[in-house]
């Protein structure tokens, strides 16, 4: 017979299994960290096998859908990782404190049924303004960190921690090309920001950390765009994951938007990949770049660029659909318009198989049937179905819906040459997308009509002109209605002689709840001043919302000839040159650029931007395009005098 445990043996036993389990989590698990707060959960690792595996959370927020998050944490307790990590945009962000508290509030309690250690990576609506990363660093104790777990190195990143969106600064850029140097030898290095940087024009730093990672295998994770994108980039695999619940169509996993985790089983060879749906399992690379020019070529497709043709008598004319297959894949479309009760139609079931590189028009008769004026004819609309046929256990690539066929055309099926500005003379250039009408147009004002001149060549113009132009059917002469643009000729500016002008722009600064621009003539300002850049931050203080800038100045531009300035503003803004509005972009918003032209001749010009901010975000960038440029560059204060 046995005999039984003592209590103090037992007691021993537990105690020396809890040591294990220590000492195990401490050899494998490394981190610098030594703040009181820590950016990850006191949850342990699940286990410890030599191929380990985690997973990986994308966007929470940025429109988020209600309870997806909370799904997933669910099919996570049930997979068992042993951690997971994430790519930032954990709540929606606000620039109010109690509101900040409370949406960390509800994200903690909808990760606390999570059962294994989970890893905090910011994003742009987690760290939005400087109020928002304090609240970060109290809670979490660092914004970028790195840990070493299995001999794998993994690397979090801050990519808004520079002076601009989507950038790191340098401090965070040089702590981890430390972090490289002092690790040389792990199995792997993987890394994890928000925004992926390496989609953009501008690297913002990243590209230094690429060239400390060149000898060493490695694989980058980001989110932000909300778009599923697997792409190789300097021979290693680069990820951009799509939703956990953040705002998408969710049109499906080739048009990379679906919400799902991130499986990673990592082993020696590198980490082996799957995508979980949150009802299916995807393949690593489901939108690849062959998917995105699929995705791409085929919503250009289901575009239709449908138009209504119609007689002078207004009682019959011609319905053209255009569908275009840009993609190296064949196309399929099927669609049916619907009865209508007050036109008939010389078909109404359409069938297409479209080959690679082309494009078929659909050509239908309608007449009336009714005594109701074609104006107040029911919608004539379109069910249809078009994609790509998928492979073998694929899901399928495709749209489905109803599709209105306008009976007014619409802006884009004629396009009008820019800029409707010019200095001597200017050739105007006419172009449509709809194939199987033609463009007739006139210059004197008048409406187009199937007499009017045919679009067969650039327009001459040395004068200011308004081209009226129509689509026109060759067989049945019915058409659709004009669209319209005016070109003027214009002087150049010319500039101001000045005797002594200092660096930078004058500002006043004004205070107030503003919801569009405000006439600066009416208001007092808070405090003036000279500025040597655009940093609203430092202008407007420790207020986060709710202000006003006029900056005024001198601009000098190298040479004669017609300029393109862009105005990039959150909220809104205007831009005004030698007292002429160029650029409006008012209204409360987020970021968003306009545009605009003028004639200036080389030298000093008088400027005015004129900015307000509603809230939460602000932002103020100017851009230049000279003549005979094909790029813009955004403008220098050297350029700018007071």
């Amino acid at each position: 017979m046995m005999r039984p445990f003592s209590p103090l043996l037992l007691l021993i036993l537990v105690l020396s299994s809890l040591s294990i389990i220590s000492a195990q989590e401490n050899s494998s698990f490394q981190s610098p960290v030594s703040t009181d707060r820590k950016p990850w959960t006191e949850k342990r690792f699940e286990n410890e096998p030599d191929n380990f595996q985690f997973a990986i959370l994308t966007d929470r927020t940025g429109g988020h859908r209600k309870g997806v998050f909370g799904k997933a944490i669910e099919k996570l307790n049930l997979l068992m990782p042993e951690f997971v990590m994430s790519v930032g945009d954990l709540i929606e962000g606000s620039r109010i404190p109690d509101t900040i508290d409370s949406q960390w509030a509800e994200f903690d309690k909808l990760l606390q049924p999570l059962a294994m250690r989970f890893f905090y990576v910011p994003g742009n609506h987690d760290i939005a303004n400087e109020l928002m990363r304090s609240e970060w660093l109290e809670r979490y104790g660092r914004s970028y960190y790195h840990f070493i777990y299995k001999n794998v190195l993994f690397l979090a990143l801050d990519s808004t921690d520079g002076d601009d969106d989507a950038t790191f600064s340098d401090d965070q850029i040089n702590y981890f090309k430390k972090v490289l140097a002092d690790h040389p030898d792990v199995r792997w290095t993987l890394l994890f920001m928000h925004h992926p940087v390496w989609m953009y024009r501008s690297f913002n730093g990243f590209i230094e950390l690429e060239e400390a990672l060149k000898d060493r295998p490695y694989t980058m994770y980001a989110g932000h765009h909300h778009r599923y994108m697997q792409a190789v980039r300097k021979e290693r695999n680069y990820y951009v994951l799509a939703t956990t619940g953040g705002g998408s169509q969710l049109r499906g996993p080739q048009f990379g938007e679906f919400d799902h985790v991130t499986w990673i089983t990592m082993t020696d060879d590198g980490p082996r990949m799957l995508n979980l749906k949150l009802d299916g399992m995807l393949r690593h690379d489901i939108a690849s770049a062959r998917e995105a020019a699929l995705r791409d070529a085929l919503l250009q497709a289901a575009d239709f660029n449908g138009v209504m043709t119609i007689n002078e008598e207004r009682t019959a004319g011609k319905i053209l659909l255009n569908i275009a297959n840009t993609a190296e894949d064949t196309l399929y479309f099927d669609g049916r318009i619907f009865h209508n009760h007050h036109l008939e139609l010389d078909q109404s079931i359409l069938h297409k198989r479209i080959a690679p590189g082309q494009a078929e028009a659909f050509v239908m008769s309608w007449h009336l049937n009714s005594e109701l004026p074609f104006e107040r004819i029911d919608p004539v609309e379109m069910d249809f179905t078009i994609g790509f046929r998928p492979e073998v256990a694929e899901p399928p690539f495709q749209l489905e819906g109803t599709y209105p066929i306008p009976k007014v055309i619409k802006e884009q099926q004629i396009g009008f040459m820019e800029p409707i500005l010019f200095l001597d003379q200017a050739e105007v250039t006419l172009t449509t997308p709809v194939q199987g009408l033609v463009i007739h147009y006139t210059t004197d004002g008048s409406q187009p009509t199937l007499q009017s001149p045919v679009y067969t060549a650039p327009i001459p113009l040395k004068e200011d002109a308004t081209i009226k132009a129509a689509l026109f059917d060759p067989a049945s002469g019915s058409g659709t209605d004009f669209l319209e643009q005016t070109y003027h000729k214009v002087p150049l500016h010319p500039a101001t002689k000045v005797r002594r002008d200092k660096p930078g722009l004058s500002y006043q600064y004004f205070e107030g709840n503003f919801q569009t621009l405000p006439d600066f003539n009416t208001l007092s300002p808070v405090r003036s001043g000279m500025v040597t850049d655009f940093d609203l931050e430092q202008l407007s203080e420790d207020r986060l919302d709710h202000f006003a800038v006029l900056y005024t100045g001198l601009i000098e531009v190298p040479e004669d000839g017609l300029y393109t300035f862009y105005v990039r503003s959150d909220d809104g803004s205007k831009l005004f040159i030698d007292g002429e509005l160029v650029v409006d972009n008012d209204g409360s918003h987020s970021a968003r650029t306009r545009s605009g032209y003028i004639a200036l001749q080389a030298g000093k010009h008088p400027i005015r931007i004129e900015y307000f901010e509603d809230f939460l975000g602000e932002e103020l960038s100017l851009y230049v395009q000279n003549p005979g440029d094909d790029q813009r560059r955004k403008v220098v204060f050297e350029q700018l005098s007071h």
